[in-house]
């Protein structure tokens, strides 16, 4: 080997010093520049695929899915609804959706599908006033059990099928329309969608 090929093969050291620290001056390895750029590509392709088209799910959806899932499942399995409870329920997306769902296949009718209430049949469900009782577990009885007015039962006989997770659902929906503590008790000739137009 000639003294020529033996100083290429040597590392070329910058003429500077600094603090006594003298630095090589070669390229990076293939590899790595490689992996950099790489990187750099599959970051920004990774961002738009993901933040910018959405043509990619973020995790994040799916994990609140998940969780809401769970939180329903451990709501419907409690034994004793309390009003803590059932406003917790309300504010569980997937609870809220079943109960919306047993809502608009059987209490429309008389409450409208808007929950607008429809004179002479229900009363309205949409705003924070509350004949039959202003607190969730009211609500939740006056669903399951109906109520009594002049002597005669009012509601539905299938509400009676619907057991007790259903029924919390429905109730849970209804909650979810209003913000907790601001429901009021008004007096039955007092309600809106009883008044005369």
């Amino acid at each position: 080997m000639t003294d020529d090929q033996n100083r290429d093969d040597q590392p070329v050291i910058m003429p500077h010093t600094y603090d006594g620290i003298q630095e090589y001056d070669q390229s990076l390895p293939n590899w790595w520049l490689f992996t950099l750029f790489g990187s750099m590509a599959f970051a920004f392709l990774y961002w738009m695929a993901c933040f910018v088209t959405g043509t990619v799910a973020d995790d994040r959806v799916a994990l609140n899915v998940e969780l809401d899932a769970l939180e329903a499942r451990q709501l419907a399995a409690v034994k004793n609804l309390d009003d803590g409870t059932l406003w917790k329920m309300s504010r569980n997306a997937q609870t809220v959706a079943e109960g919306q769902a047993i809502y608009h296949s059987l209490c429309f009718t008389c409450h409208a599908p808007n929950l607008a209430g429809m004179k002479g049949l229900g009363f309205r469900l949409n705003d924070d006033l509350w004949v039959h009782g202003n607190t969730p577990t009211a609500i939740f009885t006056g669903i399951s059990e109906g109520i009594t007015f002049e002597g005669k039962p009012t509601g539905m006989a299938a509400q009676k099928v619907l057991g007790t997770s259903r029924i919390a659902a429905v109730t849970a929906f209804l909650l979810s329309k209003q913000k907790e503590g601001s429901m009021k008790t008004i007096l039955r000739k007092d309600e809106p969608s009883q008044q005369s137009p």
